[in-house]
């Protein structure tokens, strides 16, 4: 067999990803320094999006469907919730595939030529006046099927 040859079985590969588990458990940050708007922002919406489940959460146990021990106090499982949500947030913008993609995504988004405001009134008008133009010539079209439809009695 020669030297350099790369494993080739199941039997000879690791069975978990070691640096995953090793992100996810330990407390690594994969380039600190790089990529913080997008971190932040991602950090913040899964934040926000977590923590609308967990006052929906609250909301559907104190209206009494699912009953609770612990009255008008927080319930313990939803502490613990929230801690976790904060932890995952932490922890998924660290992954270092998710953190290079994040990374990758603010540099790309320094390279994007933004219009000026004069532009962006001019386009959304125009972009406004296209929608409703499109709308009107659907409703006509509409009009003209069910009123040929009706003539042709196969509509009521």
């Amino acid at each position: 067999m020669a030297k350099n040859q790369a494993p080739t079985a199941k039997a000879d590969q690791p069975v978990m990803n070691v640096r995953l588990l090793s992100t996810v458990f330990g407390i690594h940050r994969h380039r600190p320094a790089m990529g913080l708007i997008a971190r932040r922002s991602t950090m913040l919406s899964i934040i926000v999006i977590l923590g609308m489940g967990l006052l929906s959460l609250m909301g559907w146990l104190k209206s009494g469907v699912v009953p609770s021990i612990y009255g008008n106090w927080i319930d313990p499982s939803i502490l613990g919730l929230a801690v976790f949500s904060l932890w995952f947030s932490y922890r998924i913008v660290h992954w270092y595939k998710f953190a290079e993609f994040l990374i990758a995504v603010q540099n790309e988004m320094a390279k994007v030529s933004w219009p000026k405001k004069p532009e962006l009134i001019n386009s959304s008008i125009v972009v406004i006046l296209t929608m409703f133009l499109f709308t009107f010539v659907l409703l006509v079209y509409d009009l003209v099927w069910q009123a040929l439809l009706r003539v042709l009695g196969i509509a009521a």
